[in-house]
């Protein structure tokens, strides 16, 4: 049995609910993999039509994420994720948009240029969990370079590809980022970049060994069922040929290890946003737990939104269609499913074909327009009234 320690952030509102396992208390201290958005988070929105009546359950991540959902006001929004440290930074990011003014929320990331982040982050202390500033004072130089540079995977771009691709592509990249139109950009990639030494590369670079070895992420791409290098070289066809680079945030960042300016950020920290996710009125509750466990732990038909991000990197096909007997089990009628995925392509299994009705002309255009380049979309609604979906049980 496992047991559970609550806290509640009083000052914002958080309830903090930790499933204590020995693998989640050795992994307690460990520094965060993603520190800032790698996803478009509009797709989810897109997918989603979050109204203020909703339940929404979110895998943390970044919190990015979760952040744009909380925009969009939900009554309640759960956000899980195994990694305390990710939920950490979900806390730390909430009290910083919710205390601080926009021009100082820009400058405590790492954004805009501060001398002294340190003392934005102690204004900021009464407003967190104490386990949340223990976190950050452990690692006070995340705080003091911008924390939002600062995850394994970002840090992975900053120290390696962005040095790499400079040198070898550096005239290229500018000129595609330059680029006013989709015509030019075209032009300049095809003509100029996507040579067959930069094939070799991104095959090489987006090998699933080389990620899990510089990340030290074991559990990723827990199962593989495509052709990596078709596919990554695919997508980056793709996003060249049809998004201007120069407003894509997360392509700049792969190629730049910043972002360009604040026409060109992620979706959460627009001002607009930033704005909303002050005002919001969502119920928020911080789970460190693995989703597919913590699932078992929620009520029959209590959700009706699922956020689940790219779940299938982590765990095998097994697990993740084991985990979707649980949302079937957990989600209201009409309850809206949306997940990405990466190098696994899973769909729901043949027992909940009836139940979870996919939306095929939805995935395909979140697969066209969503700027995060490499994942393709899973968008279903739950139907109970037309199945026998009362029957499942927690596997």
């Amino acid at each position: 049995m496992i047991s559970v320690d609550y806290q509640t952030s009083l000052n914002n509102g958080i309830i903090l609910e930790n499933y204590r396992a020995k693998e989640l208390a050795n992994s307690k201290l460990r520094w965060i993999a993603y520190s800032t958005c790698d996803e478009d988070p509009k797709s989810e929105i897109r997918a989603l039509n979050i109204t203020p009546d909703d339940t929404v359950l979110c895998v943390t991540g970044s919190g990015c994420r979760v952040l744009s959902l909380l925009a969009c006001n939900p009554q309640h929004l759960i956000a899980v994720d195994y990694s305390p440290g990710q939920n950490y930074l979900l806390e730390l990011k909430l009290a910083a948009i919710r205390n601080l003014s926009y021009d100082q929320l820009l400058q405590f990331f790492g954004v805009d240029k501060h001398p002294n982040r340190w003392e934005i982050f102690c204004s900021l202390q009464h407003q967190m969990s104490r386990d949340t500033v223990a976190y950050f004072q452990a690692n006070r130089w995340a705080i003091d370079k911008g924390v939002l540079f600062t995850g394994q995977h970002e840090a992975l771009y900053i120290k390696l590809v962005v040095p790499l691709t400079q040198l070898l592509f550096g005239r290229q990249l500018d000129r595609i980022f330059r680029s006013i139109t989709l015509e030019e950009q075209r032009s300049v990639y095809q003509q100029q970049l996507a040579s067959s030494f930069w094939r070799w590369l991104i095959r090489v670079g987006f090998s699933p060994a080389v990620f899990r070895y510089l990340l030290n992420e074991p559990r990723l791409f827990a199962e593989i069922n495509v052709d990596t290098s078709s596919y990554v070289l695919d997508r980056l066809d793709h996003t060249f040929s049809n998004h201007l680079a120069k407003d894509n945030d997360w392509l700049y960042f792969m190629f730049y290890g910043k972002y360009p300016g604040r026409h060109c950020l992620p979706h959460f920290l627009r001002e607009e946003n930033y704005w909303a996710i002050r005002q919001a009125t969502t119920k928020l509750k911080i789970v460190t737990a693995s989703l597919p466990d913590y699932l078992k732990q929620v009520p029959d038909q209590s959700i009706d939104k699922y956020s689940l991000s790219d779940v299938s990197s982590y765990i095998s096909k097994e697990y993740f269609e084991n985990m979707l007997r649980d949302v079937a089990r957990t989600g209201k009628d009409k309850a809206q499913l949306c997940y990405r995925n990466f190098l696994a392509k899973w769909l729901a299994p043949s027992d909940l074909t009836d139940i979870l009705h996919r939306n095929d002309q939805l995935c395909t255009l979140l697969d066209w327009d969503d700027l995060s380049f490499a994942y393709t979309f899973e968008v279903s609604t739950l139907e109970r009234s037309k199945s026998k979906a009362n029957n499942f049980a927690t596997v």
